[in-house]
């Protein structure tokens, strides 16, 4: 029994937090859904389109000037909790805040720069929209800092306090954007997203002061070479992401170019609902899986395990969440927008191995991170984006918005090969027999259900796809239940 217990209270740790940042994310993703709904409503593909953009050059400043502060940050704060020393924590935030600030005042100056560039790319015969690009500049430095904030918790292990921020800042965006989609259509979507940014920022300072109250150190040349160390760790992380939204940025003027801003508008609601959406499960173990592989980096058998761990239970709860997705696509697309993105239903379709293999690839691809390995991730990363745009692109050339769907599944086909074999031979990762036994298991689910929904009637789609939905559910629930003590407790509890 002593063998057995320590997995089982591994298992339930994983489970927990799943459960609480699961809850959360299921909270911001009906926040989420009702947004789009009302956003469909009020400003149609062309809408959805420009939203794209809008975030996608977002996220683009952003990643390229918040020197990797977030991920680094956490380790370092990681590290400093399990000390206990209390004082240098204290000054750790006030150095993490400082250069939350810099950072975000670089990301003013990279927007205000970058703004002709982007706008003769995604716009090239409206040169008005210039100003518009600029009007993100203020959104993108709020999103660095309140980032900063976010780390702060995460590496003090205040997950509770993040999970609370993720729901209020769910309601809170909702209630301030489709107010303007309303009044204003495609004009209020910028003052929007910065009104709903600045509310969010507030929301994070309401959780995090009360517990180190604002101190930066703005002018302070220790400050400065003191957070140096994090750019050694985070500065790799910058460039693999600006290599990634560089290609999501690219992908989507291609759409643009390739077609309309209608088209675009299709492929983000069906990106959204297969990764964003059914992607609620990585951001529910996220939170707590980094810190968490941080802490036993150094310890190859205990490093495999959790992150062998991670991937079983990711896949037991990915698994049914595509089949549901996938046999009553397109129920939901009529229900949570309007009839005019039905057309989106065939790329999500297609595009459902890109999420299910993510359970996989997500756990194993925060090796390197963990191990400090941050120049490695950034090549990692930058190969897996680069290849990925290509398959994307080539396949929506060939077949259309279905074919953008089939390139996102063989990117992250390729991503695992990638990446099995890469950090297998650097890091001795394995993957365990029972490990193997459960994936393949629900893969095969996922591969018949699909064959199902693009060869069988609506019927017998519905018929065929149901069983083999209660089918994967019960095949994670018995996985589950039998290695897990909370689990276990509820069984006992409803047989009462």
């Amino acid at each position: 029994m002593s063998e057995i217990r320590p997995k089982k209270a591994s298992l339930d740790h994983v489970l927990k937090y799943m459960g609480v940042f699961g809850g959360v994310q299921g909270l911001t993703m009906l926040m989420g859904i009702v947004r789009n709904k009302l956003a469909s409503l009020f400003l149609g593909t062309a809408g959805f389109g420009l939203m794209a953009i809008y975030n996608s050059i977002t996220e683009l400043v952003q990643s390229g000037s918040n020197l990797g502060l977030p991920i680094a940050s956490v380790q370092q704060l990681s590290e400093l909790f399990e000390s206990g020393d209390d004082a240098a924590i204290t000054h750790f935030v006030k150095v993490v805040r400082t250069w939350s600030f810099w950072a975000a005042l670089l990301c003013i100056t990279l927007t205000l720069a970058l703004a002709p560039f982007l706008a003769h790319l995604f716009f090239e015969n409206e040169p008005s929209r210039i100003w518009d690009i600029m009007w993100l500049a203020p959104m993108a430095a709020m999103a660095i800092v309140f980032s900063g904030e976010a780390s702060i918790l995460k590496g003090l292990r205040h997950l509770k306090r993040v999970a609370s921020i993720s729901a209020i800042s769910a309601v809170t965006t909702l209630c301030l954007t489709v107010p303007f989609f309303w009044a204003m259509g495609l004009r209020g979507i910028l003052l929007s997203l910065n009104i709903s940014t600045l509310a969010v920022l507030a929301v994070h300072f309401m959780f995090t002061l009360p517990l180190f109250p604002w101190r930066i150190g703005f002018f302070s040349r220790d400050i400065f070479r003191e957070g140096l160390p994090l750019l050694r760790i985070g500065i790799p992380y910058v460039l693999a992401a600006v290599v990634g939204t560089g290609c999501a940025m690219l992908l989507q003027a291609f759409l643009k170019r390739e077609s309309s801003e209608e088209t675009l508008g299709l492929y983000r609601v069906a990106y959204t609902l297969m990764v964003s959406y059914a992607g609620i499960a990585f951001s529910a173990f996220e939170a707590d899986y980094f810190p968490r592989l941080s802490s036993v980096n150094h310890h190859r058998e205990d490093r495999n395990e959790v992150i062998n761990q991670q991937i079983r239970v990711g896949v037991m709860v990915v698994a049914p969440m595509m089949l549901i997705m996938l046999v009553f696509m397109p129920v939901i697309l009529s229900l949570l927008f309007k009839d005019e993105f039905l057309p989106a239903a065939d790329m999500a379709v297609c595009a459902v191995f890109y999420t299910f293999l993510r359970a996989i690839t997500v756990p194993i691809g925060y090796t390197a991170l963990a191990c400090g390995h941050s120049m490695r991730y950034m090549v990692m990363e930058a190969i897996y984006d680069v290849v990925s745009l290509l398959l994307i692109a080539y396949s929506y050339h060939i077949w259309g918005l279905m074919g953008a769907g089939i390139g996102l599944s063989l990117s992250a086909l390729f991503d695992l090969l990638l990446i099995s074999i890469t950090y297998g031979i650097l890091y001795q990762f394995r993957m365990t027999v029972e490990t193997a036994r459960l994936a393949i298991g629900q893969a095969v689910m996922v591969a018949i259900s699909l064959g199902v929904c693009l060869l069988l009637p609506p019927m017998g789609k519905y018929i065929v796809g149901s069983l083999l939905i209660i089918l994967s559910l019960t095949y994670s629930y018995r996985y589950l239940s039998k290695e897990s003590d909370i689990i276990q407790k509820i069984q006992k509890k409803l047989r009462r």
